[in-house]
């Protein structure tokens, strides 16, 4: 079966799901995939358990980039305080630990929960365990292969981060 969409995200983690939130607040079909049954296990063990979501201190000049610009433009359009009044706006209560990080006062799992709610509400489709088997670009279009089912879209985005913490299921994809 053929399936299209505006945009595919492969990577459910915190990247995955802010990058569907936003594509999806712009009107675009989202379709975001990751092959585990349970998404966002960096952000539930990040800050142990209690999610260190931003830094207050966030700007441009504490990144490194071969293209220096585009954390300026990045912060410029998305800062911490946006994701600071996305916390406050779903009553999570946080405090400042050392040099500016914040954290949940409670669980993680009430980020991960706030993230999903903004998904659900931007309209983005989310299939777990989903192990994309290939992925071609034929003309302008990406070919995203799971099973005996096509997912196409002129946008895709890899989110799958890194081999960090293998036990939480990262791969090498």
């Amino acid at each position: 079966m053929i399936h299209k969409y505006d945009v595919i995200i492969v990577g459910a983690g915190a990247a995955g799901m802010m990058c569907a939130i936003e594509s999806g607040k712009r009107g675009k079909s989202v379709l975001l995939v990751d092959h585990s049954a349970k998404i966002g296990e960096k952000i539930r063990i990040s800050g142990g358990g209690r999610c260190n979501f931003t830094n207050i201190h966030a700007q441009p000049k504490n990144f490194i980039s071969q293209n220096p610009n585009f954390s300026i433009s990045a912060l410029n359009q998305y800062t911490q305080h946006d994701f600071i009044e996305l916390i406050e706006k779903y009553n999570i209560a946080y405090h400042e630990k050392t040099l500016g990080q914040l954290f949940c006062d409670q669980k993680s799992q009430l980020v991960i929960d706030m993230l999903l709610s903004e998904c659900n509400q931007a309209n983005v489709l989310i299939k777990k365990s989903f192990k994309v088997e290939s992925i071609e670009k034929i003309d302008n279009e990406y070919i995203v292969i799971n099973d005996n089912d096509k997912y196409i879209s002129k946008s895709l985005v890899i989110a799958t981060g890194g081999l960090s913490i293998p036990k939480i299921g990262a791969t090498d994809f």
